[in-house]
């Protein structure tokens, strides 16, 4: 069996494709399960986790980090080459985004609600 597998991703922010490097980590939250043993036996405990998306954003000359930490109640598509495509509503940034000497700054994005369209 052969065939593509991700090697890219694109993201757009409300419609936009945002420069970034090639890779990115789409986690799509849900439940976290946390495994303890007692008395010989395995049990677990859980709790909810939210969607979150890390990627490294390219600072062009467009790029503009106060607009990227506050950015609150946008729609983000994380697009694999292999066609999945997933949509972040109500986005937000969960810490600033820095401006940094390497031409690359980090970004961290959760949501309310991911959807695969």
């Amino acid at each position: 069996m052969s065939g593509q597998i991700t090697g890219k991703v694109t993201i757009r922010l409300d419609g936009v494709v945002i420069p970034t490097e090639n890779q990115a980590t789409l986690n799509p939250g849900g439940v976290k399960r946390e495994p303890e043993t007692h008395g010989g036996r395995t049990y677990f405990s859980e709790a909810e986790e939210a969607p979150m998306l890390d990627c490294t954003v390219l600072q062009n000359k467009d790029f503009d980090a106060i607009e990227l930490t506050n950015m609150s109640g946008a729609t983000v598509i994380f697009e694999a080459d292999t066609g999945q495509q997933y949509m972040m509503r109500k986005a937000f940034t969960t810490e600033p985004v820095t401006f940094e000497g390497s031409g690359k700054a980090p970004m961290k994005i959760s949501c309310e609600q991911l959807d695969k369209v």
